[in-house]
């Protein structure tokens, strides 16, 4: 899709960062409509759907799955009568007084902030920017916000934002610039490629490398300077099985999945987190069911052997990639719910986006999914955020939006007290956001390391995760023990 926009925008993006001011990031629109392109493929983040970009040729993970996505239209102005700022696109802090180097109860001086997005500037063709720079915008445009709030309270931070452009080439000339080797902190990349490129830096400098994005797991090694802030693929598995344990007994929960789904590893995360909660006292595995992947035998799927007539039965099932299998599913479960059984699914975050499933089906089978993120509409911090962004940009935020105002807001705020070294504290430090909450947690993946080395860990990561549940036909946070 592409909005048309009423203001100019010479000053949006530079060779050498962001220089744009707040005010100016966006402006009433209006929408038009273009069609979204899916495929069916392997999960690279647990979140959302991948969605195919006809002008980069790539795919990419879009959040808000259930709408039509829109595309800026922007009006760029000669560079002789608007000469682009010349500055890195950096935010200083303010002092109105002028009286303090302190952040109140933190250290010395002011903390170097980088935050790296991809604005895609370089795709930039006529009036017309890449439909990928609204994530970042979004982002940016949130991050922003929590800054000057930051600001306003007192935080010393000097903010570089720079255009990744989605280039690992971009990047590693990125992280050849001054500003990242004074950073205090690095917020970004997106893509997973640039993500391993800035690990391997953050780890050689000892600089905080926080990930918005990127869910994939096993990038770091022994880095305990990589902050993961969406929860991976296991601790989803996790959090299923804790409610699901909290409620059910586990002699009453299948385990059913596409065959090249289950083989990622997620059937052995669900039963490992299971044996965790039996103090791994209970080997008993739960009951494992692996359906081809072969479109054609969907029709085919037979769980009648798995039934326990006037018993709950509650499926878990960790698929993703095809919505057409998840609906021949349920289809097959509605069955059984239609000759009195009780039927409960556990699903994945992507299934809220679905568009072929009937929501009767979602209702009736007493569908819950996992999400790393819900929008609390009842929450007064998170109408108050709505109000402010559409005041300051005359937008609707999208949830990236929340994302970056959270993550500037925490990690402003972390780094304004304790510098590099909050990555030390903030597994103790839990912190609710507009989006749910932060409970980092340091993973180690291979326990032998952390015997030998009671301080090893691999990574920090947010470990929690919402459940939701389908119900009055629509999703909302399922109810907790």
């Amino acid at each position: 899709m592409f909005r048309k926009v009423s203001f100019f925008s010479a000053f949006l993006l530079v060779a050498i960062g962001l220089s744009l001011s707040s005010c100016d990031l966006f402006k009433p629109a209006k929408a038009s409509e273009k069609e979204k392109v899916y495929e069916d493929d392997e999960l690279e983040d647990i979140q959302g759907k991948r969605v195919f970009d006809p002008v980069t040729g790539t795919w990419r993970i879009v959040h808000e799955v259930t709408e039509k996505v829109d595309t800026v239209q922007w009006t760029i102005l000669p560079e002789d009568k608007y000469p682009p700022i010349t500055s890195d696109g950096s935010w200083d802090a303010i002092d109105p007084n002028n009286t303090s180097t302190t952040n109140p109860g933190g250290i010395a001086g002011t903390q170097e902030v980088v935050v790296m997005l991809p604005f895609f500037a370089n795709k930039l063709t006529g009036d017309f920017i890449d439909d990928n720079s609204s994530w970042a915008l979004h982002f940016y445009a949130g991050a922003r916000l929590a800054y000057d709030e930051l600001s306003t309270e007192g935080a010393k931070l000097h903010i570089s934002v720079f255009d990744t452009e989605g280039s690992e080439a971009k990047v590693r000339n990125l992280l050849r610039r001054v500003e990242l080797e004074k950073a205090d902190v690095i917020i970004g990349p997106y893509k997973r490629d640039n993500v391993v490129i800035c690990e391997a830096y953050a780890k050689e400098h000892e600089t905080p490398l926080v990930v918005p994005h990127t869910a994939s797991m096993g990038i770091p090694e022994g880095n305990p300077w990589y902050v993961q802030v969406n929860p991976s693929l296991q601790s989803h598995c996790e959090a299923i099985v804790k409610h699901a344990r909290s409620r059910y007994s586990p002699e009453n929960m299948v385990l059913v999945s596409l065959e090249r789904e289950a083989a990622s590893g997620s059937f052995e995360f669900f039963q490992k987190a299971n044996l965790s909660l039996n103090n791994f006292g209970d080997t008993t595995r739960l009951k494992e069911v692996r359906i081809d992947n072969d479109p054609s035998k969907f029709n085919d799927i037979d769980l009648s052997d798995y039934i326990k007539a006037g018993e709950p039965n509650v499926f878990l099932v960790p698929s993703w990639s095809s919505e057409a299998f998840v609906y021949s599913l349920l289809r097959h479960l509605m069955e059984f719910q239609t000759q009195g059984e009780e039927i409960i699914v556990y699903g994945m975050p992507q299934w809220m986006g679905f568009e072929q499933v009937d929501y009767e089906f979602f209702e009736r089978l007493q569908v819950h999914v996992s999400s790393s993120s819900y929008l609390n509409k009842d929450d007064e911090r998170l109408r108050n955020f709505q109000r402010e962004f559409f005041e300051e940009y005359g937008t609707i935020p999208r949830e990236e939006a929340f994302l970056g105002y959270d993550i500037m807001r925490y990690f402003g705020s972390m780094t304004a007290q304790y510098g590099k070294n909050f990555v030390g504290r903030i597994d103790a430090m839990p912190y609710d956001v507009l989006l749910g909450r932060f409970e980092f947690s340091r993973v180690v993946r291979e326990p032998e390391k952390h015997r030998e080395q009671l301080n090893y860990f691999d990574q920090l990561e947010n470990k929690f995760v919402h459940i939701l549940k389908f119900q009055d036909y629509h999703f909302q946070p399922a109810e907790t023990p």
